[in-house]
This record gives C-alpha cells, sequence and structure tokens, in this order.
C-alpha cells in the first residue's frame, strides 16, 4: 500500500490536552493530512493514522460527521465509541 503524503507533528505538551477533551489516554489526532501526537508512534499507530489520512482523502470535511456517526453506531450497538468505530 502507498503511504499518503502526510506531516507529523510530535509535540509533547499536547499530552496535557486530552483530559481537557475528555479523551485521557490520546495518543493522536489527525486532520487532512497533518497527524498531531504527543510522543513517537510505533509502525503500527503510524499505520493507524495513515489510514485516517487516506480517509481524510477519500471524504473531505465529510470525515468528520462519517466519523462521528460511526462512533455513534458503535457505542449504540453496545460497543466502544473509538475502539469499535469503523474508521
Amino acid at each position: 500500500m502507498v503511504t499518503p503524503e502526510h506531516r507529523l507533528h510530535v509535540v509533547p505538551r499536547l499530552r496535557r490536552i486530552g483530559p481537557a477533551m475528555l479523551i485521557p489516554d490520546w495518543l493522536a489526532i489527525t486532520i487532512g493530512r497533518d497527524i498531531w501526537t504527543w510522543r513517537a508512534l510505533s509502525d503500527a499507530e503510524l499505520a493507524h493514522e495513515l489510514e485516517h489520512v487516506r480517509q481524510w482523502q477519500r471524504y473531505g470535511p465529510l470525515y468528520i460527521p462519517r466519523y462521528a456517526r460511526a462512533s455513534w453506531r458503535a457505542a449504540r450497538a453496545g460497543g466502544h465509541w473509538y475502539r469499535d468505530n469503523a474508521f
């Protein structure tokens, strides 16, 4: 699989933002082709975030409501809003 064009931003002080967003164990967030994280990512973690880059490329700004709806569906089905999200 081809690695999509992306920019990785490692900013250690971002770790403190998670609890403020009610996501205490967050690691990274992808917005467009920018991946923001508070520490270096393992190969598997980077591969996960690169899939989000691909999804952003496919759906554009509609990625946000699609992701939110997938979270809602996962929780409604009895799963975890993040771990069981189809995205």
